[in-house]
């Protein structure tokens, strides 16, 4: 399998992964004595501000990677693949929307550790998308949404699922809020939305890192940019 061959086979998401592993792999670290020297040095060296930062920017690429197979498989599967269980259906649609809330906090931690300009913004705009309201309402406060009317002024809610709304691919979902206010929505163009926008915050991590931590031509530089301008040019599979 050629490297082209073996990136084409991937999302896009998974192959900015595989770059800020490469950034965690590629970090020049010499001269030191201890394992608690190297773990300072390795972490100076990638600007981080705490010597176990490192762990921190692994587990967030191992969860990004790790939610994006969850999303994946939405996208190559959909929400139902048996005919006869209602539970399968309820397991991938929780499972996809909580994929989608892990990637987001993954996301901005990313962006925290790499010092990316205007964090908080790029917070609050992923916070506000659809996909986030809509996980918030069906897969984790489900019984007890508190919704804010006015700048003081919240009400609690909960809502359900109709059931009987539930397709292969998300088409004409409906929840009800206990004040009956009905929503309908369709699943993939919010997914689409979503991870369009986690594809370009990515791509702003590992752009600056890449230029802010490697200033030098090497072979390992030279591997991961050879990745960052694959993705930049690889097809995306979403149409909105």
């Amino acid at each position: 399998m050629t490297d082209d061959e073996y990136l084409n086979s991937m999302s896009k998401i998974e192959i900015y992964c595989e770059i800020l592993l490469g950034i965690l792999r590629y970090i020049p670290v010499k001269n030191y004595q201890t394992e608690e020297d190297y773990k300072k040095i390795l972490n100076q060296n990638l600007k981080f501000e705490n010597t176990d930062d490192h762990l921190r920017l692994r587990a967030c690429i191992d969860l990004t990677e790790d939610s994006q197979f969850a999303i994946s498989e939405f996208y190559k599967n959909g929400l139902i693949t048996t005919s006869n269980g209602h539970g399968e259906m309820y397991l991938r649609l929780y499972g996809v929307l909580n994929a989608v809330y892990l990637q987001m906090q993954s996301t901005i931690e990313l962006i925290e550790l790499f010092k990316v300009p205007y964090k908080k913004k790029i917070a609050t705009e992923l916070k506000a998308l659809k996909i986030i309201d809509i996980r918030n309402k069906l897969g984790a406060h489900t019984p007890n949404y508190v919704n804010v009317i006015e700048q003081d002024k919240r009400k609690k809610e909960s809502y359900r699922l109709g059931q009987s709304t539930i397709s292969k691919w998300g088409n004409g979902l409906m929840i009800v809020s206990s004040h009956e206010v009905v929503e309908k929505f369709e699943l993939v163009p919010l997914m689409n939305e979503f991870s369009i926008r986690i594809e370009c915050y990515l791509d702003l991590i590992s752009d600056k890192a890449l230029k802010s931590l490697f200033p030098n031509s090497s072979e390992h530089k030279g591997w991961m940019e050879y990745r960052l301008n694959f993705v930049r040019n690889k097809k995306t599979l979403y149409n909105i």
